[in-house]
């Protein structure tokens, strides 16, 4: 009996040591392990390290390339400013420019458009008196019709041309010389009417009247005419021409 319980004392020791063995085998491979973890895991830390450097560097430069960019952007704003401030001056000047040419370009045009017209005015001037001299020639060599149509033209072209008076009397003349005495008494009535006080009243006067007799129409208005003639100007020869015509009234009229 002491025997078996003796064996079973040493048995139950051997299986403790045995068990105890095995643990220790265990927590020293679990010991291992851990180790390689924390190597690897220092690596890792190490990496991360290296890492977080680099980072700090590349984030460094970028901080300092920023700061350049923003002074070069600072830099670039102020060109800008001084640019735009420069292109509202010259853009100023050149408004200016323009506007100083666009009027040096209108005085010109406008002397230019007065000289233009100045002497466009002094052709038509030598136009019109070479058609009244034309006329006139006519009147003379008692080409009377021709007379008459230089003088419509000069009075149709001319309406306010300088001898525009004597053209109205004139061409009475021609009408009278062609024994139109209507048209004649009635270009004789314009003249009278349009220019009292013009040079060929007296001569309107008389020949007014002698359209009148020559229509045998009219004969105290013709007579009156002609008595004015010889009150008003009675120095003038349409004035002895009036008082022929005023005896041959008279005859008539026995």
């Amino acid at each position: 009996m002491r025997t078996a319980a003796a064996l079973a004392g040493a048995a139950l020791m051997l299986s403790s040591c045995v068990a105890t063995q095995k643990d220790v085998l265990d927590l020293s491979q679990q010991s291992d392990e851990v180790k390689t973890q924390i190597e690897e895991l220092k690596k890792t830390v190490g990496s991360l390290q290296a890492n977080q450097a680099d980072l700090s560097v590349s984030i460094k430069q970028l901080r300092e390339e920023l700061t350049a960019y923003t002074e070069t952007v600072k830099a670039s704003q102020g060109d800008m400013t001084k640019l735009s401030t420069k292109l509202d001056e010259l853009g100023s000047q050149l408004s200016g420019k323009v506007a100083a040419l666009g009027q040096s370009i209108m005085k010109v045009q406008t002397e230019g458009l007065q000289e233009q017209k100045a002497a466009l005015a002094e052709a038509k001037r030598e136009t019109a008196t070479d058609v009244f001299y034309g006329a006139e020639k006519r009147l003379q060599a008692r080409d009377h019709a021709q007379a008459a149509k230089g003088f419509e033209a000069y009075l149709r072209d001319f309406p306010k041309g300088d001898l525009v008076d004597v053209a109205s009397y004139d061409l009475g003349l021609a009408y009278f010389g062609l024994r139109q005495w209507e048209k004649a008494g009635r270009q004789f009535a314009i003249v009278l009417e349009k220019y009292p006080k013009s040079g060929q009243t007296p001569g309107a006067r008389l020949h007014y009247a002698l359209s009148l007799i020559n229509l045998k129409k009219g004969g105290d208005e013709a007579r009156a005419y002609l008595e004015s003639v010889q009150q008003d100007f009675p120095k003038s020869a349409e004035a002895k021409e009036a008082a022929a015509a005023l005896k041959r009234l008279s005859k008539h009229a026995k």
